[in-house]
């Protein structure tokens, strides 16, 4: 299976994961993203799962809109996803990594935008 290509749906996105760091420690963490998804969803860091899920369910058709090289590293794609979540909806913009051609999307950050 390919590397993501801009304006085609994230390969394998299906298999997309997030990892507990990611979540603890920025996308929802103080140093990282947590006042952005308070201000804009009202969620906080107990959250991760619902938020995981609908960017999850998301990301299935979307396109990417970046792709960058990171060789040796794989590649880092973006993906903007509508989410509604306690009855708000905004744009989220995502960022995924994969090690090798042949590997499942890997959130690295996603953070909401009013």
């Amino acid at each position: 299976m390919p590397y993501p290509e801009t304006g085609q749906p994230l390969p394998r996105a299906a298999d997309a994961r997030a990892t507990a760091d990611k979540w603890q420690g920025w996308i929802l963490a103080a140093p990282g993203h947590a006042r952005e998804w308070a201000r804009v969803f009202d969620v906080g860091p107990d959250d991760s799962e619902g938020i995981w899920q609908a960017i999850a369910a998301a990301v299935l058709d979307a396109p990417v809109s970046t792709v960058r090289d990171r060789a040796p590293h794989g590649v880092v794609c973006s993906v903007g996803v509508e989410l509604t979540i306690n009855d708000r909806t905004a744009h989220v913009a995502t960022a995924w990594h994969y090690a090798d051609e042949e590997g499942s999307p890997r959130l690295v950050t996603a953070y909401p935008s009013p």
